[in-house]
Order: structure tokens, then sequence, then C-alpha cells
């Protein structure tokens, strides 16, 4: 089916710029000015639209459309939120203006992930100009939270039991290729515990900083051998340090924050029983070596099958629209997909325009070729999922 004679391009360009202009940043996370402005245009679009304010104040769409009777349930999340914009003076165009120049658009979110609700939105508004009519239901999760875990988004709407499903797909930027696998991330922080003196008398205390040295080189000494074909090795970042109170002080304290990436299969128990293992083996060599350790967030990995069914349905439906054969594959970062793979079992492929580079990036933009086209994926993906 092709559906580009019922394309509007103008029409998907004024969305995503209207999207982005609505600044969403998180923190604090600000989504509820964005689900009013979506609220009625879904509702005009034939969606039965609820808002659901989770229990720290933040906004999220379910909306439910049914065509026929029974059928399948086939669900798009997108995420309302973006990470903040910066110093928008490193910006060539301000974040949210939503400028556009030379077939790009330009703003915060425009790739992460604004861009893919829009294209979904006008991939359905482009089914009902086609007078095609799937059999079944399609349902949005428009989303807060994301970039912060998604406890106040996604996982609220798991909690509170309101996801059903027979398919996912997650708008996020991904070069319009399909992803069926991400890795998990294990935040974690470490103290070191040290004695305070005077700086001048080094020899009365216990530095933490030189403590946590050590334990720095014993974390990046863990050997990590897993490999997976699509995700490849499991990673670990020491991404903040903080020590010390002034310059002539020995520091009684360090602490440091750690990104631990972690593959398919692997599990948070063993990762932190290695790490605490390689901490204890300095405490053994060193008597006045004192540390602890505080989970900060965790995000499950996961991964589903190249043989389900919504990917096969992706992977034709970039066929017919793109005339490439794309190439499945896995993301470093985490998205909202690991709930509805892991604690739902939903399949979930992870699809939308946008390069997967641009996130979170200064001068972050989306290629106006690339929402069209994801528009048009979209349309067919629902209409041969819903058959």
């Amino acid at each position: 089916m092709d559906f580009s004679r019922f394309l509007k391009k103008r029409a998907l360009v004024d969305l995503a710029r209207h999207l982005i202009q609505i600044p969403t940043e998180n923190p604090p996370g600000n989504e509820k000015e964005l689900v009013l402005f979506l609220k009625p245009l879904l509702s005009k679009m034939g969606f039965q639209v609820k808002t659901h304010v989770s229990p720290k104040g933040r906004w999220n769409i379910l909306a439910e459309r049914r065509w026929g009777k029974g059928g399948r349930r086939f669900i798009f999340n997108g995420h309302l939120d973006v990470v903040p914009a910066g110093d928008s003076s490193q910006w060539r165009h301000p974040p949210f203006k939503a400028k556009m120049e030379k077939g790009r658009i330009y703003g915060r979110g425009t790739s992460d992930m604004k861009g893919g609700i829009a294209s979904f939105l006008h991939g359905v508004s482009m089914i009902d100009r086609s007078g095609i009519r799937p059999t079944g239901t399609l349902l949005l999760h428009l989303v807060s939270d994301e970039e912060s875990h998604g406890h106040q988004g996604t996982g609220y709407l798991i909690r509170e039991g309101l996801i059903q499903g027979d398919a996912v797909l997650v708008g996020e930027p991904t070069d319009l290729e399909p992803v069926i696998a991400e890795k998990g991330a294990l935040w974690f922080r470490i103290l070191t515990i040290g004695k305070p003196a005077h700086g001048s008398r080094p020899d009365l205390g216990v530095n933490a900083i030189e403590k946590m040295m050590k334990a720095i080189g014993r974390l990046n000494s863990i050997k990590m051998k897993e490999t997976h074909p699509l995700l490849g090795k499991a990673t670990l970042n020491i991404g903040t340090i903080q020590g010390g109170t002034k310059v002539n002080v020995v520091p009684g304290g360090c602490t440091v924050e750690v990104d631990r990436r972690m593959l398919p299969g692997e599990k948070k128990e063993k990762v932190l029983r290695d790490i605490k293992e390689a901490l204890d083996s300095l405490r053994s060599q060193d008597p006045f070596f004192r540390y602890r350790i505080e989970e900060i967030d965790f995000a499950e990995p996961s991964e589903i099958s190249p043989d389900e069914e919504i990917v096969k349905v992706g992977i034709e439906a970039i066929q017919e629209v793109t005339g490439r054969t794309p190439k499945i594959k896995g993301t470093s970062g985490f998205t909202d997909g690991r709930y509805y793979i892991n604690p739902c079992h939903i399949p979930t492929l992870i699809l939308g325009p946008g390069a997967a580079r641009q996130p979170h990036t200064t001068d972050e933009f989306v290629e106006v070729a690339d929402l069209v086209q994801a528009a048009q994926i979209y349309a067919l993906i629902i209409v041969n999922f819903l058959r």
C-alpha cells in the first residue's frame, strides 16, 4: 500500500514544530502543557483520551481508537519529556524555536523524540484519508519522565495495571532501523571513608580521595567478558567524583557515581556482587580502606527475538517505503521499551526517525525527509499488524 499520496507534508512539519516549541525539559518535568495541547487534537482524530497524573504530578496520556470489533491491540509509546537544552547561546538556533533550515528542523527534542510522535500521529491521519479501516485497537501511550528512567511515566502506568497489548512500537530515533535489544543501566554511588586531619600532617589522617583512586582502579580492572551480537560488551563509566572540603584538610570522604551498562541475561545481583568482591579485596590489602555502596537507579536490559511478528512487519514496511533492506540493531541506551518487554512480556520494536547520535546534543535536529518516511512506515505497520 502506497501511503505517499495521502501525506500532507506541511501539516506533518507544522505538528512536529509545534510539539518542539512547547518546552518539556526534565528536570523538572513539565509535560502538562503539551498534554493539554495534544488532548483535543487526539480527540478530533477519533481517540478516546484519558490523562493520568502520577503521584509526583507528572502528566501522561492514554488514548484508544478502535476500528471494528475485536482484533488485536497495538501500542505506540512516545515520551513527551526532553533533556535540558543547556546554554542556549551555544546553539545555532534557539532550542525551542524549531527553526527550519535546509530540510532540517532544529531544536531540543526534534529527534528524541517529538519528531517520532508527530510522524506517528500523521501516519494515523494518512490511514484515515486512505479510506482503509483496520480491525483492532490502536493505543497511544504518550508519557512523561522517560529521561529519568520513566518511573512516573510508563513505569507508573504498569504499576497501575493500565497496559495490555499484543505488540508495541517505541518511536525513539534509530535512523529508521529496527532495534530489538537494549542495554540496561545500573547506577550506583560509592563513598570512601577517610579520617580528616590538618593538611600539614597527612600522616595523622586517612585520605579518602587516595582510597577512591584505588577503588576506581579496582573497578576498572573487573573483567566483563560477555558480548552480545547486537550490543557488544558491557561497560562501566565513572560519571562523577566529589571529595574533600579544603586544600589544607585531609579529605574525610570521597564519592563517585558509576554507570554500569548491562547486557541481556546479566543480573543486577551478580553485577553488584562482583563490584563488592572487587572492593572487599582492597579492604583485605589495606586495613584503612573503608567504603559504602548505594544503588541510585536501575533499568533492566531487554531484547526480543528477530522472529517476532512486529519485527517482520516493521522490516517489510521499511523495505516498502525506502526500497532498502534494513539491518536489525541494538542500542546502548535504554528506552521505555524495557517496561513492555520485561514485566509485560509484550513484543516491542524500537523504530523512529532521527539519527541515533542526535539525542541530547547541542543543535539537535531531525531531517524532514526522515519524518516523511517514518509517517509512511508507521501507517503501514499499523495497517499490516491490525489486518
